[in-house]
């Protein structure tokens, strides 16, 4: 019973991971392709709700400085 629960166990991680990482296009064929959710939190972006403003803009006038601090 204890290898029947590790099998499962291991088999569901296995497709999660496959299915999550492997390139675009063997998931597709493996899994179908995947119907795009609706509501926020799907990362559509095409109603524009789930914003809380407008982003702001990036300085455009020099490098950006990122400060490294020692510990």
């Amino acid at each position: 019973m204890e290898y029947l629960v590790v099998a499962l166990i291991v088999g569901v991680a296995a497709w999660y991971a496959a299915s999550k990482y492997l390139p675009k296009s063997l998931r597709d064929r493996l899994f179908g392709k995947k119907k795009a959710s609706s509501g926020c939190g799907s990362g559509c972006s095409s109603c524009g709700t789930c914003e809380d403003g407008p982003a702001a803009p990036l300085d455009a006038g020099g490098p950006r400085v990122i400060p490294l601090h020692r510990k």
